[in-house]
């Protein structure tokens, strides 16, 4: 007579997976100290209990050139056994900037994401890093296809 997900009691724990969801991109004319790249990352949690997300870090290449970094503090909960969006706006590297308005032009792109995550869990903290290279296209909303 085994009940529930948790067998006999014990904490049965899986670092959570972290992906990169999409990257979009904004021109904003008008507010230009503002971010326009944000990093939508997808965060597995297989668990069947509650963890959150504490801290975050990563930096971003678009097409070989270092567009910026992320290093952020706070705490955003993830559901029970599923996937979670968590956003972090990109601060843009300053020795780039004219690279970075080249390169964040429309049309398909190459990225390169590197970082990690540190998790609060019923064990403690857990620190997870996670790298993801791929294509992305900017000025274009992709669309989702059903899974």
């Amino acid at each position: 007579m085994l009940g529930g997900c948790t067998p006999l009691g014990l904490w049965m724990y899986e670092d959570p997976v972290v992906t990169v969801e999409h990257i979009s991109y904004e021109q904003r004319r008008s507010m230009p100290a503002q971010s326009p790249v944000v990093v939508a990352l997808a965060v597995k949690n297989a668990n069947d209990y509650p963890i959150s997300a504490e801290h975050v870090e990563l930096s971003l290449h678009l097409d070989g050139v270092p567009v910026g970094q992320v290093r952020r503090d706070s705490t955003v909960p993830l559901a029970i056994d599923t996937v979670s969006t968590v956003a972090v706006p990109l601060v843009f590297n300053s020795q780039t900037v004219s690279q970075r308005q080249q390169v964040t032009r429309s049309g398909m792109h190459s990225f390169a994401i590197k970082g990690q995550a540190t998790f609060q869990t019923p064990i403690g903290p857990r620190t997870v890093r996670f790298a993801q290279e791929g294509s992305m296209v900017f000025g274009v909303r992709a669309s989702r296809s059903p899974m």
